[in-house]
């Protein structure tokens, strides 16, 4: 993470503040691009269990299937998970955003 240092100017504490929440919230996002990008690593591997299993010259038993299935549904539920935190990002960014766009008025 790095963090945004300008001292010169007026207003550049609070837009310093803005900036160094913004550029956490990147790192945030990062990551959870990052576990939608595992799930479907994983799920390519699934993928390439079922053509395994689609191409033996046996029927796969019930318990490989619910093994697989299992897998699948944990990739879901990682890939909602991840979608989730982008969203509750994105929200953040907008708010910080806004603050951005309308800076505290100061007396002298």
């Amino acid at each position: 993470m790095s963090y945004i240092n300008n001292s010169n100017g007026w207003g550049t504490q609070h837009t310093n503040h803005v900036a160094n929440k913004v550029d956490h919230l990147a790192d945030k996002i990062s990551f959870a691009v990052d576990m939608v990008a595992n799930a479907a690593i994983n799920l390519d591997g699934a993928q390439q269990e079922l053509l395994t299993l689609a191409n033996a010259p046996y029927p796969p038993q019930s318990t490989q299937l619910i093994t697989l299935a299992n897998r699948i549904a944990a990739n879901k539920r990682q890939i909602d998970d991840g979608l989730a935190k982008i969203k509750e990002m994105a929200r953040t960014i907008d708010q910080e955003t806004n603050q951005i766009q309308t800076p505290p008025q100061k007396g002298w």
